[in-house]
Order: C-alpha cells, then sequence, then structure tokens
C-alpha cells in the first residue's frame, strides 16, 4: 500500500484560498484524516498487507534484558545482581537468523549505542551510577575487548580512524556539545594519531567524502575543517549564532547545511566546503526542526512536517505530512509504527522520499523496536524478541 503525503494533498480544486496561518493548520488536519481513512478503509477492505514483511524467528531472552543493533548483530545485555555486586553478560546473535555467534561477560551500563566498522565492534555504554559514558572496542567474530576508552568514538565513514570525544552533560541532555579534546582514534588499536584541545564547548562531526574530513564548530562560531589522517586544517570559516548541536550543521553530499536564527525567524543556508562559503538560503519551515541525511537530500525534520532539499541549490524537491498516530523507532527515523484502533496489531510503514509505504503488520503486544538495514527486531514479551525480514 503506498500513500503519497506530498504537498498538495487533500486540497479541492474550487476551495477558496485560505490565509496563510489557516492554511498550515488546515493542510495538517487534512492530512492526517486522510492518511487515517486511508489506511482503515485499505487495510479493511484489501484484507492483511502485501506480505513484505516476513518473520524470520524469535529468541528467547532473560526479562529486564536490553537489546540493540549493530550492522549484522543482534546485541543483547544481561544484568544480574549477587552477593559481590552486579554482574553480566554481552550476548551476539546473527541479525539474519538469530544464530547465536558469542557470549562474554561485561559490565551492565545503563544505555548502549553501537557501530559495526569492519571487524570491530564499538559499543558506547552510558553507566547509570555516575562513570559517564565509556567506548569499548570488541572482536565482530568473538566478543573479545581490543581496548578501552572513556567518552565517545564517533564513526568515520570509509575510514579505520575514529574521532575520541566527551559529551556535555546539562539539563538540555548529553551529547549536543563538546568539551575537552578531539582525538583522532585508530580503531584497531585504540592509540591516538592526534590530539585537538578545545578551549571551551564545540559541535564535532565527521564529514564523509573522498577524502573525508572532520568539522569542528567552535562556541565562537569559528569552523575549521581537518584532515583525519594528519590533524591538519585544510579549511577555516565562520558562520552566524545558531542552536548547534549534533544535529546542526550537518554536511549532506558535500555540503554543510545550517538552520540558524534571522530577524523573520530562522533561516537555512547551505555553505561551500572547504572554504565555508554561502552558496544559498532560504526561510526554514516550521519550528523544532532537526537536519539530516535523506538518501542525499538535506530533510528538515520538523514536528508536522519533513521537508526535503537539494543541499546544491536549496531548492525543496519534496515534502511529507507527519500523519497523526504515528511514530519513529529509535534511530530510524524513517520507519514508523503506528497502533490500530482495534485488534492490538501494529502498523508498520517506511517512508519513500514524499510517500508512506504501509508494508505490513505487527502481532499485539509488540513494543521497542530496532531496526538494521533490513530486519526489524522488537520485543514481544518480556522475555522474547521477534524478529521480521522488511526489506530485500
Amino acid at each position: 500500500m503506498l500513500i503519497d503525503l506530498g504537498e498538495d494533498h487533500g486540497r479541492l480544486a474550487d476551495e477558496p484560498a485560505p490565509s496563510p496561518g489557516s492554511r498550515r493548520v488546515a493542510i495538517r488536519w487534512r492530512a492526517g484524516v486522510l492518511v487515517t481513512l486511508l489506511v482503515l478503509f485499505c487495510l479493511t477492505a484489501a484484507g492483511p498487507p502485501d506480505g513484505r514483511l516476513r518473520a524470520t524467528g524469535t529468541l528467547a531472552v532473560p526479562a529486564g534484558s536490553t537489546f540493540f543493533v549493530a550492522g549484522d548483530l543482534l546485541l543483547v545485555s544481561v544484568a544480574r545482581a549477587g552477593p559481590g555486586g552486579r554482574t553480566g553478560t554481552l550476548t551476539a546473535y546473527e541479525l539474519y537468523g538469530g544464530a547465536r555467534r558469542w557470549s562474554v561477560p561485561a559490565e551492565p551500563a545503563g544505555r548502549y549505542s553501537a557501530d559495526l566498522v569492519g571487524d570491530v565492534l564499538l559499543i558506547a555504554e552510558v553507566s547509570t551510577v555516575g562513570r559517564g559514558t565509556v567506548t569499548t572496542a570488541r572482536s565482530a567474530a568473538t566478543g573479545a575487548v581490543w581496548w578501552s576508552r572513556p567518552g565517545r568514538v564517533l564513526r568515520m565513514p570509509d575510514s579505520t580512524i575514529g574521532l575520541g570525544v566527551w559529551e556535555v552533560r546539562s539539563l538540555s541532555g548529553a551529547g549536543r556539545r563538546l568539551e575537552g579534546a578531539v582525538e583522532a582514534v585508530e580503531l584497531a588499536t585504540g592509540a591516538v594519531r592526534w590530539r585537538l584541545p578545545l578551549s571551551s564547548t564545540a559541535v564535532v562531526q565527521p564529514v564523509p567524502g573522498d577524502p573525508p574530513r572532520v568539522l569542528v564548530v567552535h562556541d565562537t562560531v569559528a569552523a575549521e575543517l581537518y584532515d583525519p589522517a594528519t590533524g591538519r586544517v585544510v579549511g577555516t570559516g565562520q558562520l552566524p549564532p545558531a542552536d548547534y548541536a549534533q544535529h546542526n550543521p550537518r554536511v549532506i553530499a558535500g555540503r554543510l547545511v545550517l538552520r540558524h536564527p534571522d530577524r523573520a525567524g530562522f533561516s537555512v543556508t547551505g555553505y561551500d566546503l572547504p572554504d565555508l562559503t554561502p552558496r544559498w538560503s532560504r526561510p526554514g519551515s516550521g519550528s523544532g526542526e532537526a537536519i539530516r541525511d535523506c538518501g542525499g537530500l538535506a530533510c528538515l525534520d520538523g514536528e508536522s512536517q519533513v521537508v526535503a532539499l537539494d543541499p546544491d541549490t536549496g531548492a525543496e524537491r519534496w515534502t511529507r505530512s507527519r500523519p497523526i498516530g504515528w511514530h519513529s523507532i529509535v534511530w530510524s527515523p524513517d520507519i514508523l509504527l503506528r497502533p490500530e484502533a482495534s485488534g492490538g496489531r501494529t502498523l508498520l510503514a517506511v517512508a519513500r522520499g514524499a510517500s508512506l509505504e504501509i508494508i505490513g503488520a505487527l502481532p499485539a503486544g509488540v513494543v521497542d523496536c530496532r531496526a538494521g538495514l533490513t530486519v526489524l527486531v522488537c520485543r514481544t514479551a518480556p522475555d522474547r524478541l521477534g524478529l521480521w525480514r522488511f526489506r530485500g
């Protein structure tokens, strides 16, 4: 089933032109009603979805366990309380099929995030007892620890180097800005290749490309580009004041895209690299926007809609309204869930440009999902995980 949520949906040809303010409210209301009616009608009249969502297996896991995904691995962390204190295990499963690859002792953490870079499994462990964030590099084949260090290590695309950083913890949450230093870390060994001290807070982002770069935006809004192999400065510039964070600015298809305030509200501006000169600018489309890469387009992800811009010109390519009742799963903004009003099932949809495509329904009781490239993992009971293939 394919639902077109383009910018002209829901408008009758003979309607009088509304005011700009009422047009935004009316479009959002009509879009939500239209999506809801189409979903209910199509699923009721046409029966179940077309079967592209396929169950591939289940895993029995201890109640209270934590699970997360990195590349083709499903990782399950279990904490246990004993006479000597808390202990834990970390178990890796093949995401495609559920076969267990390894299980090792591991200190439990409060939250996890992970990246798989070749044979290196990078796991950021956020402690619940004041230890802060620690990144551990393990063998993806055996789970053996290769090295561990405080702070996070950001992945550099197409590189054997990561960026070691320390987050500023504040009331708005960790991870928005960084402090202390930036260190280029050899992923295979944990050795530091070069170090950039930070005099105050900054935003640091890996910049994909050939060659890749490292972007550092200081709290003085001075911006610098570095060669990740040597630490050499390859570009400098000055950017306008903005709410700098890990999602702002973003480098997309070789352009730096920044959302920043102006006299009329907010603007979005694209900059050339490496000289950081403005290339285009246009008004922002709403409050609460975050910038992300949508397949080479710069998506402004707002509260009521997603607007995709050409990073070279700033031209709008498409707009997708946020349908009422749908929410994205963690770390996967283009994979959405919506509980059915009756029956207890949960609909699964994948956003494709301006459209939202419903590809199936998950059984009743499904909560807390994570996604790999083609496989979805959801908790179906306190002690069980279900796996579904939704692509390929």
